[in-house]
């Protein structure tokens, strides 16, 4: 059996050190008065805070079903920001469009940070 344990380890660590960096960028953004992309930062930092919190809701010591309980979370809470950036598009609300892009970005980046420290859990 695979051991959850290192993904857990693996992935929360990862997590942890994306949510070090934003808020390191955060600070020095807004030190240079730089306040429009301290607040990107800022949508990054709770897209990872949320989907930090998902992954402890879907704690198993089955790594199957972490994984589909997880990646589910992914589907459940985007689709919406999927939606909002068609919408905002089609409607020319370029900044709504922009701040659902990152968010979407960043999930993206966090889905395949996940399935990364999961196929490394499989080789372990």
């Amino acid at each position: 059996m695979a051991n959850v344990d290192f993904l857990k380890e693996s992935y929360l660590n990862s997590l942890e050190e994306r949510k070090k960096e934003l808020r390191l960028s955060i600070e020095k953004l807004q030190d240079e008065e730089r306040r429009d992309e301290a607040n990107l930062d800022k949508i990054r930092l709770n897209v990872v805070d949320i989907f930090s919190k998902m992954f402890n809701l879907s704690k198993s010591d089955d790594p199957k079903i972490l994984k589909e309980k997880y990646l589910g979370y992914f589907e459940k809470i985007t689709s919406p920001w999927y939606d909002n950036r068609e919408k905002a598009l089609r409607f020319g609300k370029e900044k709504e469009a922009i701040i659902e892009e990152i968010k979407i970005k960043e999930v993206e980046e966090l889905k395949d940070r996940f399935n990364s420290c999961y196929s490394s859990m499989n080789n372990e």
